[in-house]
């Protein structure tokens, strides 16, 4: 028996909307509702493993912002994780171990465009003469072909962030788009990065696309999020049942947890402004 629909139901108006957030509405708006407006939440069947990779993310990102902030990290690492302790070596022989200028570690970014909250954090930014370097850390195991990325919404949308909110950064002189560029560094796949260089035109073409994504939000807001027809997808999925009534496949059939709701927003907890200094 399923619970009925949350009464407790966030407006497109109180979210952040991250990459994260922007790729599951590209996938199934419905299931971004569910998520992110209803927050429902209900473990795979797979949870324990995913969240062993997520804690080693989670204490990878953790080390480098330590070093990135000037704190020791050696005496940290005996109570880590075996996986963990190895990738902090191949860090520390990658060229982001020196990093050229000025280091903002962990940095929260927020723009208003179109009504929306727009929400970024970076795992870091430095910042040179005519330079602004993003850099994410990616603990996973696969790395995606470079086609694949070069659509992700995180590529997309840390540079367009970063340019919108340029201004209020310690630069050295004047901003142009040219000046961004973006690296995925991969720790299980140093050699291969991902590199973006920015333009003015990206950022032109990546606003728009923006926009029409947001617009796209609003008007199936107003239509209540239809479902998808029935696909491949949705065999998969943990919420098939409240689309049209079919348990999803390999979702174990007993022992089922019943639809709760997070406490909080999803997207993660509220940003802080940013403090340049």
């Amino acid at each position: 028996m399923f619970a009925a629909p949350s009464p407790l139901r966030w407006s497109l108006d109180e979210v952040n909307l991250s990459a994260a957030a922007l790729a599951l509405f590209d996938y199934c708006p419905r299931l971004f509702c569910y998520v992110y407006l209803e927050r429902l939440i209900w473990p795979a069947a797979d949870a324990f493993e995913h969240e062993v990779e997520q804690q080693r993310g989670r204490q990878f990102h953790r080390l480098v912002e330590w070093y990135s902030r000037g704190q020791q990290v050696e005496p940290r690492l005996s109570a880590l994780d075996e996986t963990v302790r190895q990738w902090w070596q191949v860090f520390l022989a990658s060229p982001h171990a020196q990093p050229q200028g000025r280091v903002l570690a962990e940095l929260p970014l927020r723009q208003r465009i179109e009504g929306f909250n727009l929400t970024a954090r970076l795992d870091r930014l430095v910042i040179a003469p005519g330079s602004l370097h993003i850099v994410d850390w990616k603990t996973e195991r696969q790395r995606p072909p470079d086609e694949q990325l070069a659509q992700d919404w995180q590529v997309r949308l840390y540079p367009l962030l970063v340019c919108g909110l340029a201004h209020q950064l310690p630069l050295e002189g004047p901003f142009e788009p040219e000046q961004v560029q973006l690296t995925l560094w991969y720790v299980q796949h140093p050699q291969r990065p991902f590199q973006w260089r920015y333009s003015a035109a990206a950022y032109q073409r990546d606003l728009a696309h923006l926009k029409a994504t947001l617009n796209r939000l609003r008007q199936l807001e107003a239509q209540d999020f239809p479902p998808l027809p029935y696909g491949e997808r949705c065999a998969a999925c943990l919420f098939c049942a409240r689309c049209h009534g079919l348990m999803g496949q390999g979702i174990p059939n007993q022992n089922l947890t019943d639809w709760v709701w997070a406490a909080q927003e999803p997207s993660g907890e509220e940003m802080p402004e940013a403090e340049w200094r």
